[in-house]
């Protein structure tokens, strides 16, 4: 977490250099979504690059076939992440920072915005939701649906490529509507699907389509709450140059990662203390009350998340 942090502040920050416009910084960031599920697509793989290995007699031992495959895999990425890191021209493509302030001030300076303080609640709300579902989401299927947590990578594989078709969607919406609206509206649209979890098994059809409903419905609001919140963090960046003439983007958004951590510990925590109340077949109490909670976040970030001052991009 300490590495990735700086390599993603300072490479989340370059949104609002390099995006000179509304529709600019829509672009950037849904090519930064695309590449993060595409990441998602490719290491789902390493089960299948493993049995190849193993199939055409390159490794004998299946956890050595793993261990190939996972070393791989950090190869692959490491060579995408040096690329921006080594071949974008940083000067020629963004405006050149005009930071002069002490850190401490500047971090004052980034949590004294009301824009920013609302955000960053809403946004480790979601997270803090999404992390416990996530968390959650194989023992949905095994002690709630009775299904075997073979088909928990299906299923995934699903989420994201449901919310991939869906980034297409956004893209053209995100500069022709509000972006509050459009959040605001995934939020809820987000609480209404993990209400879903808490009658799982209960509907009178194949537990196959519940779980299918379940990351088909989840799929279209996380296109939107993958894509829009970077653009709005590059709004307030924006605002807040106009104002002080000082760029904060890299404190923004460090600061929007920290919450973001937060949130999701705190979620993995909740469910922890929530499986407590069941988490087995025919004992399910607390994994169905793990999604009434990420319900309730949800709201409360769409409330949170209301009181947003939008400004024109």
């Amino acid at each position: 977490y300490f590495f990735f942090g700086m390599y993603m502040i300072p490479y989340n920050a370059l949104l609002a250099e390099l995006g000179h416009d509304a529709q600019a910084k829509i672009d950037l960031s849904t090519a930064q979504s695309v590449g993060f599920m595409t990441g998602i697509v490719i290491s789902s793989g390493s089960p299948m690059v493993a049995d190849l290995l193993q199939h055409f007699g390159l490794v004998a031992d299946r956890l050595a076939a793993y261990q190939y495959t996972i070393v791989g895999m950090n190869v692959l990425a490491a060579i995408c992440m040096a690329y921006p890191a080594f071949f974008l021209d940083e000067k020629k493509y963004s405006n050149e920072p005009n930071l002069t302030e002490p850190f401490l001030k500047s971090l004052k300076a980034a949590l004294g915005n009301s824009n920013f303080r609302i955000f960053a609640v809403a946004d480790a709300s979601f997270f803090m939701a999404n992390a416990m579902v996530i968390a959650g989401l194989m023992f949905y299927l095994k002690a709630i649906l009775l299904l075997d947590e073979a088909v928990g990578t299906v299923f995934m594989l699903a989420m994201v490529v449901i919310t991939f078709c869906f980034y297409g969607v956004v893209n053209r919406m995100g500069t022709r509507h509000s972006k509050k609206k459009m959040m605001t509206i995934a939020f809820l649209a987000a609480s209404a699907v993990f209400f879903e979890i808490f009658f799982l098994g209960k509907f009178p059809f194949s537990p196959y389509i519940q779980a299918g409903l379940l990351v088909a419905t989840f799929g279209i609001p996380d296109a939107f709450l993958s894509i829009l919140p970077n653009t709005v963090i590059a709004d307030i960046a924006q605002e807040e140059f106009k104002k002080t003439g000082e760029n904060k983007e890299g404190m923004f958004f460090g600061m929007r990662a920290f919450f973001q951590k937060l949130g999701q510990t705190a979620g993995v925590t909740v469910f922890a203390m929530l499986t407590l109340y069941g988490k087995d077949p025919g004992h399910d109490f607390g994994l169905r009350l793990s999604g009434l909670a990420g319900a309730a976040l949800c709201i409360f970030a769409a409330f949170a998340y209301s009181r947003y001052k939008e400004t024109v991009s």
